[in-house]
């Protein structure tokens, strides 16, 4: 008589763990979309081809200089808590690359521009660029 009530225990716990285990998922911090924003600079002006991006992306940055002279991109954000850098600043010699990592993590409107003395006066190469 008491093998019966053990036996249906223990087919009830076995069909109930795959139920258990399949929602069970990891979680992470990855972010789920990297978006990549190309910026040109040449001489005269900075060009995005992407302004804005969503909170909890990553965001490649491709910058490429394609003036004659040596230029600068700056994005200007802040450093948060934990040592998470929303900004950067590259300098770039005529035709050279470089590629940036940041990872998007509050909501703000950053200014991007020339670092350079000699361009900081320039209109077109300065902007924001947004995370929402």
């Amino acid at each position: 008589m008491l093998r019966t009530p053990i036996v249906a225990l223990a087919l009830l716990a076995t069909s109930l763990s795959p139920v258990a285990s399949a929602q069970a998922r990891p979680s992470t911090t990855a972010p789920l979309f990297i978006l990549d924003v190309h910026v040109t600079i040449t001489d005269t002006r900075i060009v995005l081809d992407h302004h804005a991006a969503t909170r909890g992306s990553e965001a490649r940055f491709i910058i490429r200089n394609a003036g004659t002279k040596v230029h600068n991109f700056t994005l200007h954000g802040r450093t948060l808590a934990g040592g998470v850098r929303e900004g950067f600043s590259r300098t770039l010699k005529p035709r050279q690359k470089a590629v940036v990592l940041i990872f998007l993590e509050t909501r703000a409107r950053i200014p991007y521009f020339d670092g350079l003395p000699a361009d900081r006066g320039k209109a077109a190469m300065t902007g924001f660029f947004t995370i929402t």
